[in-house]
């Protein structure tokens, strides 16, 4: 039986993602075969679909893939496209990073408003959690 997916694991595999080659088709079986081939981590489509992380990695790259313009042939120097590369893999983590925030804040309001309703004290919702 595999493992499961650490939270370590997750943060690996979307980083992986924001990260990949934008001249390489994206797809469930490739990335498979890359997460073993490239960080060890051998996990079928089925369960990397199953964690919404990865799950909106994957459909954000793929669309920034659908959404990509050819730039009319032209090569860049080696030192533009390097900088043109990091700024573009900055921005997908970015934008990740922002509908990830967004979903979090979603959540946070949810267990507020429940909080309230259930009448739960703010230092109650404080309390440290008890050591191991």
């Amino acid at each position: 039986m595999a493992k499961h997916l650490t939270d370590s694991d997750i943060e690996a595999i979307v980083e992986y993602l924001d990260e990949w080659d934008l001249s390489k088709k994206v797809t469930w079986e490739r990335l498979c075969i890359a997460l073993d081939d490239d960080l060890g981590i051998s996990h079928t489509r089925q369960t990397l679909q199953s964690h919404d992380r990865i799950k909106g990695a994957f459909d954000d790259l793929k669309l920034h893939l659908r959404g990509k313009k050819k730039r009319g042939g032209k090569v860049l120097p080696s030192s533009l496209a390097a900088a043109a590369k990091e700024i573009e893999t900055l921005n997908r983590k970015n934008a990740r990073l922002e509908r990830e925030n967004k979903n979090l804040l979603e959540q946070f309001l949810v267990w507020q408003y429940n909080a309230h309703i259930h009448g739960m004290k703010q230092d109650q919702l404080n309390r440290p959690l008890p050591e191991k």
